[in-house]
C-alpha cells in the first residue's frame, strides 16, 4: 500500500486511541517507520508510561470496538486470548472508511513501557538488520528480542530452543541504549534497510 494510505489510516487510529487514554504512546512501525514509499501492512505499537501507576492493560479491548464501529477495522484475523495482558498482538484487516478503499493488513502490538525501546527496534526492522543486531548480541554473550537485551540466558544442552534460565535484562527502554551496549553506531530507522 502507498505510504500515504498507511499514514491516513494511522492518523485516524491514533486520536481514537488517545481519546481513551491521552498518555498512551502510539507509534507506527515497520516499513513505514523506515521511510519506505510502499508498506506491506501497518504495524502499530501501543504502550503507556507507568509513572502514575496506570498501565495500558485492556486498551485493545476498548479500542478495537471503536475501530470496528468507525469502519476502520473490517475483520479480525487473530485476537489476543487475554486483553488484560500488557503484551498482546492483534492482527486484522483495515481500510479507510470509504467505499472504494482496499482492505489492508494491520497489526497492533502492546508492550510494557519498560520494553518500548526493544519493541521499537524489533518491529521497525528490517529483517536483515534485526538478524545482524541479534548476531552481534549473541557474539557478545547477550540475547536480543522484542522484550529486551538479556545476559546470562542458559539453554538446554539437548534442545537449544528451550531456556533453562531466562537471564538478566540489560537494556530495553530505548533503542539508543541497546545500540550503545552492543557498540553499534546509532542508525535512524530509515538507515536500517539491509534487504
Amino acid at each position: 500500500m502507498p505510504r500515504s494510505e498507511a499514514k491516513s489510516i494511522f492518523d485516524l487510529i491514533k486520536p481514537l486511541a488517545l481519546s481513551i487514554d491521552s498518555k498512551l504512546f502510539v507509534e507506527i512501525m515497520g516499513s513505514y517507520r523506515r521511510g519506505k514509499l510502499d508498506c506491506g501492512d501497518i504495524d502499530i505499537l501501543i504502550t503507556r508510561p507507568t509513572n502514575d501507576d496506570q498501565t495500558h492493560s485492556g486498551i485493545l479491548a476498548r479500542l478495537l470496538p471503536i475501530l470496528h464501529k468507525e469502519g476502520i477495522i473490517t475483520e479480525d484475523l487473530a485476537i489476543p486470548e487475554n486483553f488484560a495482558e500488557l503484551e498482546c498482538v492483534y492482527r486484522g484487516l483495515c481500510r479507510l472508511p470509504r467505499e472504494d478503499s482496499r482492505r489492508r493488513r494491520i497489526d497492533f502490538l502492546t508492550v510494557p513501557w519498560a520494553s518500548r525501546g526493544a519493541a521499537l527496534l524489533y518491529y521497525t526492522g528490517d529483517d536483515i538488520f534485526n538478524r545482524a543486531m541479534r548476531l552481534k548480541a549473541n557474539k557478545m554473550g547477550y540475547s536480543l528480542n522484542q522484550r529486551g537485551l538479556f545476559s546470562g540466558i542458559v539453554r538446554d544442552l539437548k534442545d537449544s530452543r528451550i531456556k533453562t534460565n531466562e537471564g538478566t535484562l540489560v537494556a530495553s527502554e530505548t533503542e539508543q541504549e541497546i545500540f550503545r551496549i552492543l557498540d553499534v553506531p546509532w542508525q535512524e530507522p530509515h538507515e536500517r534497510v539491509r534487504g
